[in-house]
This record gives C-alpha cells, structure tokens and sequence, in this order.
C-alpha cells in the first residue's frame, strides 16, 4: 500500500502539487490521469524518490519512504527513453540492465542474473526475441522488452509514464493486455495516460489530478460526466487513430 499525505512541492517558485492525500490499496490498476503540467509526472517522481521531499510523508507498505527504498526499489517504465538503435544490444541485455543496482560492482554477470532476465522476457512475452538486437525489434516488441527491464528486478510495484506514447493502436491494446495480467499476477500498477477509452478497460483505480487531487475512487465509480465536470476540456475522452 502507498499513503502520502499533506504533500507539497514547488519547482522554481510555483506550486506543483498542493494539499495531495492519497491511498492506493495493495492490487490495484491505477491510472492517474489531469491535463498538461497538473503534476502527474512530478508525483510519481516523488513515489519513486527521484524527487526529493520537501513537505509531507510517502509510506509504502507501512515504511517510511526513504526507509522503504533503502531496501526496496521500484519498477518503473519512463515517458522518454533513446537508445541508439544501433548500438549492438539485445533484448537480453536490455533486460539485464534491470538487475544493474543489484550486482556489485566488480562482479560479472551470472547465469542466475540471465535466467531472471530471461524470465522477465518470458512474462511479457518476448523471450524469442531475446538474442536480438534492438534495432531489429519494432516500436512494440522493444516497449515490450523495457517492460521486462523494469519488473526484472521482481518489484511489487510498476510504474509507469505514458506508457502509449510511442505505440500503434493495435500496441495499446496488447500492451495493456499485458499490463493487466501482471496486475491479476499480484503487481500494483500505476500508469499514467491520457487515453481514458483504453484506461477504462483496463484499470480499477482512477487519480484524477490538476495540483490538487480531484478525485480517486474505483474506476468503474468515475464517469466521463464526472471527469469533464473536474477539468472542463483540458481532459477528454480521446479516440485516438494512433
């Protein structure tokens, strides 16, 4: 469970975030959603402690935040991520790179790390792919394989930032297919999007934000209605073509 409570933060003088209470139960499919600089990003930054706290608490699990990650970490898929396509890496290395805090330095990569790895892969299913270089997967199959980055690790939390920006409509679909069964697999998930067609399929828990929280409430107790009363037009239903 994540509790935060009475958190503020500023960035060069301006109110970001204000007054946030917020509960997001052990399970849930969280789709945090608000319009263009509402403080989504600059909240999960915060969960995820890439942000430093200036006013309130994070607890997860009942454990102060920096208690917690000190012992524990995050997955997390980023809004923008480049890689140089041709840089001779594969899906396999990829994957790797989600273990890189946990081996010592000094310490070479073992067959224990690759079968995680390799696991990670197999759980987004993209295991086929995994002596393949990047350059050679398409937009979906190499979203596929961050994803195994970022749970390799074998976090109970997912986070992630836009995960649909890069993808065809097809993509979406699939990738939040898969999304989901890592949350009935026991994953708390936490996703920011502004496509409320495809956040209301799939998640169970609706963040909406502008500086201040709106609502927060099981997904299927939240309309379109509801949402356009919050934010007027500056959030809408999209019907995207991607």
């Amino acid at each position: 469970m994540i509790q935060i409570a009475d958190l503020q933060f500023r960035l060069g003088g301006k109110s970001i975030l204000e007054d946030i209470y917020l509960e997001i139960p052990d399970g849930e499919f969280v789709a945090i959603i608000g319009p263009n600089g509402a403080g989504k990003s600059t909240l999960i930054k915060l969960i995820l402690g890439i942000h430093s706290l200036q006013q309130g608490s994070i607890s997860i699990d009942g454990v102060e935040h920096s208690a917690w990650l000190n012992k524990h970490s995050f997955g997390y898929l980023p809004q923008h991520e480049t890689f140089e396509r041709n840089f001779p890496a594969t899906a396999l290395d990829i994957a790797l790179m989600g273990l890189a805090g946990s081996i010592p330095l000094a310490h070479r990569i073992q067959g224990r790390h690759r079968q995680l790895a390799m696991n990670a892969l197999e759980q987004t299913g993209v295991a086929h792919l995994a002596t393949r270089y990047i350059g050679k997967l398409s937009g979906g199959e190499f979203q596929r394989v961050l994803l195994a980055r970022a749970i390799v690790g074998g976090s109970n939390y997912l986070i992630l930032d836009e995960p649909e920006a890069s993808l065809d409509r097809p993509s979406v679909q699939s990738f939040f297919s898969l999304l989901k069964s890592l949350n009935e697999s026991g994953k708390t998930i936490i996703t920011i999007s502004h496509d409320l067609n495809i956040l209301s399929e799939y998640c169970s828990f609706l963040v909406c934000l502008n500086r201040r929280l709106h609502c927060h409430n099981k997904m299927e107790l939240v309309s379109a209605d509801v949402i356009h009363n919050t934010f007027g037009e500056s959030v809408r239903i999209i019907e995207k073509d991607y």
